[in-house]
């Protein structure tokens, strides 16, 4: 009993501890840079298994520098929560995380009684991964907590995973279950405990796995202190094979801000944190409709303008979601659509895909409409239909579009029922309001065009001064606004 209480007698009630879990976006997949070198030391990690680089030892407390997870892994969520965390704490206290993630893991990687089974036919990457927490990883964590708790106080706990789980509907379930677990084997009161859950990239960002989000979206129902933090507008890199999944450094700063800045809310606290610049476009929103009669036969652009987003053909069927600067390249199939009444529908309206040339989109020498259903849950297409049917389901293609003044054009499709969001098929219960408008070519003071000839130092940045490029990359880059030798250069 002496010795339990003199355990006890040790703990700090200002080191807030914050245990993380999840998988490679938790884990760390950017490169840290330079900026990401330097910690406060009142940031702290518990080694949650040994290191050879940098030198750590298995529950012991580190300045949290990256790799905060084990070595060989990067830059991830609980980086910059922690940095944002004491930022805005008082002096005296101090932020340490317990974080244990293994990219690539399914949520039953912390579910004790499931992990066996589910590793034995994973792959060998995958088992070496888990071996380093000698095959239970969910242990692990609370192994490494409980020794946390003789220093600190556990204030909450961080997860973000899903992408092995994608579109698994039982997924918000599964979560409560390792939840409830962790509130249990630690003695904690969950009504003092929130979970903060992170989205996957976002549609936004073109995310692979972003219609998961929408199932992420329902934890708070489950679990009762819970809170979803927005991947909204955040970075993301693609892979070798095209998929986006994870974030780039500077996504993992803001998602890490983003975490932090709902803890401290809970706090009281309002913190003021660094949000994604939008991107410029080369093209902007010239008139704006507020009307069907009024737009007619006009071409004209669907976008989102609380968001600076729009909805366009990407290419072959795909439909896209992206920056207005994505958006609006002559390299898409289009990005411009004709409305057409739909003789045999009430209220109903056709979206007839334009290419850039002016021309009406086509697929196998069909009209090319935009279609609000497909039976992939992930994403929307532009098809090519007869009979107005959206890839064989009746009425798949035709719109109830309805104008509400100061918001703008809802978009209703008339198989599903529900509106379109983004470039995942007409789903979501409520609508949301897209700027049905023509468009005109930014001027910009001070940007001027040059040809790829005439750059000299084979540097390229773009507007949040980052380097994006070098000379002999200039063609692949998108259109848009860059920094050269600085001066605003803009590539058409």
């Amino acid at each position: 009993m002496f010795s339990i209480l003199g355990a006890r007698g040790t703990v700090d009630e200002n080191f807030y501890i914050y245990l993380c879990f999840g998988q490679s976006n938790m884990e760390g997949n950017a490169q840290p840079e330079s900026i990401d070198q330097t910690v406060d030391e009142r940031f702290q990690t518990l080694a949650c298994v040994n290191f050879q680089s940098p030198v750590r030892t298995m529950g012991e407390w580190y300045p949290a520098t990256p790799p905060i997870v084990r070595q060989g892994t990067g830059l991830g969520m609980a980086d910059y929560f922690g940095r944002t965390m004491v930022a805005n704490l008082p002096a005296n206290v101090k932020v340490g995380v317990v974080d244990v993630a293994i990219g690539g893991t399914k949520i039953e990687g912390f579910m004790s009684e499931k992990v066996a089974d589910y590793i034995a036919p994973e792959a060998d990457w995958l088992k070496v991964y888990f071996a380093a927490y000698d095959n239970d990883p969910y242990k692990r964590l609370v192994d490494m907590a409980k020794i946390a708790q003789q220093s600190g106080v556990i204030k909450g706990i961080l997860l973000h995973q899903g992408e092995s789980n994608n579109g698994q509907t039982d997924w918000p379930q599964k979560v409560k279950t390792v939840y409830n677990r962790l509130i249990a084997d630690l003695n904690l009161n969950a009504a003092d405990v929130p979970l903060f859950v992170g989205e996957v990239v976002n549609s936004t960002a073109n995310g692979t796995c972003a219609y998961h989000n929408n199932i992420i979206a329902n934890v708070p129902s489950v679990i009762p202190n819970s809170y979803v933090i927005s991947s909204a507008n955040c970075p993301a890199k693609p892979e070798m094979d095209g998929s986006i999944l994870h974030f780039t450094a500077q996504g993992y700063r803001i998602m890490g801000q983003r975490y932090a800045k709902k803890a401290l809310s809970l706090m009281g606290i309002d913190a003021q944190i660094e949000e994604p610049q939008i991107p410029s476009s080369n093209w902007v929103v010239d008139k704006r409709f507020t009307s069907l009669a009024e737009i007619g036969t006009t071409p004209f652009a669907i976008v989102n303008e609380d968001e600076g987003m729009a909805i366009y053909g990407v290419k072959d069927q795909e439909l896209g979601y992206g920056y207005m600067a994505e958006a609006f390249k002559d390299t898409n199939s289009g990005y411009m659509f004709k409305l057409e009444s739909c003789s045999d529908v009430t209220h109903g309206y056709l979206l007839r895909l334009m290419t850039p040339s002016g021309g009406e989109y086509s697929i196998w020498s069909s009209p090319g409409y935009l279609n609000g259903f497909s039976t992939f849950q992930d994403c929307s297409f532009v098809l090519g239909l007869n009979n107005q049917n959206g890839q064989d389901v009746p009425n798949g293609a035709v719109w109830n579009i309805q104008y509400v003044e100061g918001k703008g054009f809802s978009l209703k499709n008339l198989y599903t029922g529900k509106y379109l969001k983004n470039a995942q098929s007409a789903k979501f219960e409520a609508p949301t309001y897209f700027t049905f408008c023509t468009l005109k070519q930014q001027t910009v003071a001070g940007v001027q065009s040059v040809p790829y000839r005439e750059i000299t130092d084979g540097v390229v940045y773009n507007l949040q001064g980052m380097k994006v490029s070098t000379e002999d990359e200039w063609e692949n880059l998108p259109q848009g606004l860059y920094i050269i030798n600085g001066k605003k250069i803009v590539k058409r």
